[in-house]
């Protein structure tokens, strides 16, 4: 989607992963997770070639949290999919919406 398309940036990917090191799988992070009582909207793409495990361990960490995949979208859904993106966001505030 960048034009020019840049260049991966490794220092940045590698303090990622550090982080994602040190606090992966932590019980203290997950029970945090747990304890958070707001909803949560999880929108991703059928089509991401990263490993869904990371949405997956999000979307069952979070009790509140609702998932929609949308089904021709890849890593950028709100680009590759603006309808349905558009339309899962809109129907998750209209459930969430406080009532008078």
């Amino acid at each position: 989607m960048a034009d020019p398309w840049f260049v991966i940036n490794s220092a940045c990917n590698r303090a990622l992963d550090d982080e994602r090191a040190r606090t992966w799988g932590a019980p203290e992070l997950d029970a945090a997770c747990r304890a958070l009582d707001v909803p949560v909207l999880i929108i991703d793409g059928a089509r991401d070639i990263r490993p869904r495990t990371a949405v997956d361990s999000l979307t069952e960490a979070l009790p509140r949290a609702h998932r929609v995949t949308l089904p021709a979208a890849g890593h950028l859904p709100w680009a590759q999919d603006p309808e349905g993106f558009r339309k899962a966001v809109a129907d998750a505030l209209r459930l969430t919406a406080p009532t008078d």
